[in-house]
């Protein structure tokens, strides 16, 4: 019996280390957007000084590329173009595409970018963000980090892995192939709770702005 538990723990043990060492990324959305310009850490936002009013972003507009992580096989590089919605009506306009030179005709929705809260990590304080894409039907969130800094313009993240917890996933079956797999988060609470718990795992990657906007 001894000997038949040593071998199981030879076994395993190395299987559930690959485990722990991969990079997971499932999707995250909530019914409806989890933070509005109430929250004072919402990005873009509106401005007003004296005659002078628009937008103001913490968060540089341009052209970003992801770079995945050695470890993170579920994803590939990426381009993202955040740029400004308007003066009136704040929002960053999201585009994402494969290649810089496809964004011009890439899919795209409205955004904010939002500072979840803080952590320390290896005794270094981090600041937590989310990008929050698209406002109807709900929004579908992005868990990023950076080093808390001084106050400045905003040019790169690390982007964090998402291992949703096991009562928040929601799936169907029987489509085959296509995947419903999600993790469905609805409060504030529960998606500063995963990002603290995800900072503490490899990161998935690096987002970095590569061309600002003109």
């Amino acid at each position: 019996m001894g000997a038949w538990v040593a071998a199981s723990i030879a076994l395993t043990g190395p299987v559930q280390a690959r485990r722990d060492a991969e990079v997971v990324v499932e999707p995250i959305h909530s019914s409806l957007p989890l933070y509005n310009f109430a929250w004072e850490d919402l990005w873009p936002r509106g401005f007003a000084n004296g005659d002078t009013f628009g937008c103001t972003s913490r968060i540089g507009f341009g052209d970003w590329r992801f770079t995945p992580a050695k470890t993170n096989l579920q994803q590939e590089e990426a381009w993202y173009r955040f740029s400004n919605y308007g003066v009136f009506h704040c929002a960053a306009v999201l585009a994402r595409a494969n290649a810089r030179a496809k964004l011009g005709a890439a899919h795209w929705d409205y955004g904010f970018f939002v500072r979840l809260g803080k952590a320390r990590y290896q005794s270094t304080q981090w600041e937590l963000w989310a990008l929050q894409g698209g406002i109807l039907p709900g929004s579908n969130y992005t868990l990023l980090a950076r080093e808390q800094k001084k106050a400045g313009l905003i040019v790169k993240f690390r982007v964090l892995q998402q291992r949703c917890p096991s009562d928040m996933i929601r799936e169907s079956r029987g489509l085959d192939v296509w995947s419903t797999r999600y993790c469905a988060i609805d409060s504030r609470a529960e998606l500063l709770s995963l990002a603290r718990r995800m900072l503490d795992l490899p990161g998935a990657g690096e987002i970095a702005r590569v061309y600002g906007a003109e």
